[in-house]
């Protein structure tokens, strides 16, 4: 017989939002460690991970990266936050929102939604440490997000955290500590 949970209403959402290599999949996990009630971690990374996305790429036409196969993947992205948080599920969402352009979008999908923000900062040296240690990045990404792309300029955060120390115990609980007193007042939404 198929399980039937209560229905307990639209889940939250908790977004994490930080340059590449700031350190928001580790404060991600240990967020959804540390909560009391059973949350989601969503990425985008997650999503390249399973093999979802075309291997193909071209400088043009339809396989073409950053102009065709990109922009389309992070519209279907945030749509898929307010589908999961419709069905009930609370979610801990970490993301590098790049252009103004991609908060709006999420401030108008997530409207309906008890949404809470933070801003995830970490000092560029370390950024770049941790890119460079990691091997997996494009050196001067994490930098870039916020240099180039401005991304903690497009508005306020409900909360904001720096990792550049690492994501300690008394980090994630003032995350938690934080959630738990959050008011009605969302940066995100209007």
């Amino acid at each position: 017989m198929e399980a039937t949970p209560p229905n307990r209403g639209p889940g939250r959402i908790i977004i994490l939002n930080g340059a590449s290599s700031s350190g928001k999949s580790t404060l991600a996990k240990a967020l959804q460690h540390s909560m009391d009630e059973p949350f989601m971690y969503v990425s985008s990374d997650q999503f390249v991970a399973s093999g979802m996305l075309p291997e193909r790429r071209e400088d043009e036409g339809p396989f073409s990266w950053w102009n065709e196969m990109r922009p389309r993947f992070f519209k279907g992205f945030h749509r898929c936050l307010p589908a999961l948080a419709t069905a009930g599920n609370d979610l801990i969402v970490e993301h590098v929102i790049e252009y103004r352009t991609w908060r709006e979008e999420l401030s108008r999908l997530l409207t309906d939604f008890d949404v809470f923000l933070v801003g995830v900062h970490c000092d560029l040296a370390e950024i770049d440490r941790r890119e460079h240690e990691r091997g997996d990045r494009r050196a001067g990404e994490g930098r870039g997000h916020v240099e180039i792309n401005g991304m903690h300029t497009f508005g306020p955060y409900d909360y904001e955290v720096n990792t550049t120390n690492g994501v300690s115990t008394t980090l994630v609980q003032s995350v938690v500590t934080a959630w738990c007193s959050r008011g009605a007042r969302r940066a995100l939404t209007p």
